[in-house]
């Protein structure tokens, strides 16, 4: 210490950044996009703190999902060209999110998006244990894949100490707890946090294209502006409309 002439950090210089906590049920922010057609959606889950627990249910309930979101946003629905879904971490902060970027109105993407939140229920409650204990190993063996190139454990160290977490044996740890948790502790994860339930706090945030061919551009033909000529009845509803909800009368 004395040779390298270093010195203690101010306590002003120890404050951690902050993030912001999400207290309503559901927030939402809107932009306009002048540069190109696309319009673009992202809807945030945010699932509190970080922790081990946390963290291994957030990364299993991501994992379990990630392939059923673009079969159905994507592959089915052809909602747009891009389709994710994945954890989102800041600050010590963290949360699940979905994000659809697409020729259509983001209002229409969220009321799909949270269509395909509510039927996640029915999904978990029919998933057995082998199918559980198969994510929850594939998850393990990612998490515990060597880095092939040593800037690559560089940079998880680096992350340890810029969050100033300094959990260095992370992925041993939070593999452990991973395999210790049971499809139960998913489902209330999932019930507290992503349904729509009193205890869930969600950010949408809509990036409108007003270009001409753009949704929110007013020459925009109704069929890509949100709009159908006859409203869809019955089962047919919700999955018929093009792009939002059908014209008023």
């Amino acid at each position: 210490k004395a040779d390298c002439k270093a010195k203690s950090l101010l306590p002003s210089q120890l404050i951690k950044e902050r993030e912001v906590e999400l207290r309503d049920l559901s927030s939402l922010y809107v932009t306009t996009n002048g540069v190109h057609k696309s319009s673009c959606i992202e809807n945030y889950y945010q699932c509190g703190l970080q922790n081990t627990k946390q963290n291994m249910l957030l990364e299993l309930f991501s994992q379990i999902i990630n392939e059923s979101c673009y079969n159905q946003l994507r592959t089915k629905e052809q909602l747009g060209y891009i389709v994710f879904s994945g954890v989102r971490r800041s600050n010590g902060a963290q949360g699940l999110r979905v994000i659809v970027q697409s020729d259509r109105n983001p209002e229409y993407l969220d009321q799909r998006i949270e269509l395909f939140i509510h039927t996640l229920g029915e999904t978990l409650a029919s998933m057995d244990e082998t199918e559980f204990r198969q994510h929850v190993e594939a998850l393990a063996t990612k998490r515990l894949e060597k880095p092939k190139k040593l800037s690559v454990r560089n940079g998880r160290y680096w992350s340890e100490i810029l969050s100033q977490h300094f959990n260095f044996d992370r992925d041993e740890i939070e593999v452990a707890c991973l395999r210790s948790l049971t499809k139960d502790d998913i489902t209330s994860f999932y019930s507290q946090h992503i349904a729509s339930t009193e205890s869930r706090k969600k950010l949408s945030c809509h990036v409108l294209s007003m270009c001409e061919g753009g949704a929110g551009h007013p020459d925009t033909p109704p069929v890509v502006n949100g709009a159908v000529d006859s409203p869809p009845t019955g089962e047919s509803a919700a999955s018929s409309l093009v792009n939002g909800l059908p014209e008023e009368e």
